[in-house]
């Protein structure tokens, strides 16, 4: 969501290559995306009670050790084009609230907190 509403970084990684990793802060060397998503995996574990959203906290890290373009996918972006044209034109989810598919409402959800959180962080940066 952040990558998306801020816009991503110019980074030109390719496997195998070395970074200190965020979540260990070892200098590792990343062969393949699996090791990159033990990271991630590891960075969200660390992250359970910080004050920032997870979206923030991941639009600030992954830079550090990857480049974000490698994790969201096509599927991602059309969750982002779904939410935005439901808000949009407001159109409804389903008929009823049990006809709702439950992981497309938690994905939105997610989409307005972190919406939400790119507001509140845009305002502290502007009023500085």
């Amino acid at each position: 969501m952040w990558f998306s509403q801020l816009g991503f970084p110019h980074i030109t990684l390719e496997f195998p290559y070395r970074r200190q990793s965020p979540a260990t802060k070892e200098v590792k060397m990343y062969e393949n995306i699996n090791d990159v998503w033990d990271d991630i995996h590891l960075l969200v574990d660390k992250w359970g009670d910080n004050k920032y959203s997870l979206g923030r906290n991941l639009y600030f890290h992954l830079p550090l050790f990857m480049n974000p373009k490698w994790i969201i996918d096509d599927s991602d972006q059309l969750l982002l084009r779904e939410y935005s044209w439901i808000k949009e034109f407001n159109i409804p989810l389903a008929n009823t609230l049990d006809e709702v598919d439950a992981h497309k409402l938690e994905v939105f959800d997610s989409i307005k907190n972190e919406i939400n959180e790119i507001k509140l962080y845009m305002s502290e940066q502007n009023g500085r």
